[in-house]
């Protein structure tokens, strides 16, 4: 009796330990459920969907989105900025888009810096026919309000200066429109006459910022990746 009893309590203890091993030696473990890939549509839907923002929220929609980040050696990056206001109004939309430009400062100071810009709404509904009304990094186009801000070295280690920038390379690029922009790359891909088109800039060259390449290329390719993000709009779905 005493023997049997014994044999039972060894069966048990055996049941119990496979039990709190989660099953049988040679038991094939539990299939594990592949976790589904986090894209930038989720994201961006969490972002407006979770909190206060949104179209039906206290604030404007927001997004995260891909672009080029280039540096002075002309080494490209996948990189992301981050739309963090955005307003339709009846033919253009305005945006705000803070992205990182120049990377050769070090950490402490390597602030992002953020454009203002307003991009059309054009009648052929064509992305490709979107134009660049207005640009800033610092006032927005009433006046009124601080859009933007210049979050690069003023001046730059080469000598160019922000208001450089806002008077002679940041104007050249109003009224140019998306298929513009996608011919360009870097500021070398800018034809001199086109750059010297338009009253009071003749005497302008865009060699003037060679020395401040990654400020002036990483322009061109925020403003690139706005116009992909401004072309998901359903005004151009609609077309």
């Amino acid at each position: 009796m005493k023997k049997q009893l014994r044999l039972s309590l060894v069966l048990l203890a055996a049941l119990l330990l496979l039990a709190g091993c989660g099953g049988a030696p040679n038991a094939a473990p539990p299939a594990q459920t592949q976790a589904e890939p986090i894209g930038l549509d989720d994201v961006n839907a969490f972002l407006n969907e979770s909190a206060g923002l949104g179209p039906d929220g206290i604030a404007n929609v927001v997004a995260v989105i891909p672009h080029a980040h280039i540096d002075g050696p002309k080494n490209e990056t996948p990189f992301y900025a981050f739309v963090t206001w955005r307003y339709r109004a009846r033919d253009y939309i305005k945006y705000q888009v803070s992205y990182l430009s120049c990377t050769c400062r070090e950490a402490s100071v390597n602030m992002w810096q953020t454009l203002y810009v307003e991009l059309t709404l054009p009648s052929s509904k064509d992305p490709k026919d979107a134009q660049i009304k207005y640009l800033s990094f610092d006032a927005d186009s009433t006046g009124h309000y601080t859009g933007g801000h210049w979050g690069d070295s003023d001046p730059i280690p080469s000598g160019q200066t922000y208001e450089m920038f806002k008077t002679e390379y940041i104007p050249f690029f109003v009224k140019k429109d998306a298929a513009y922009l996608g011919t360009l790359s870097i500021i070398d891909d800018i034809d001199l006459a086109d750059y010297q088109s338009g009253e009071g800039r003749a005497d302008y060259v865009i060699d003037t910022f060679a020395g401040a390449s990654v400020s002036a290329n990483n322009i061109i390719r925020i403003l690139q990746a706005m116009f992909d993000f401004h072309a998901q709009d359903s005004y151009f779905a609609a077309g």
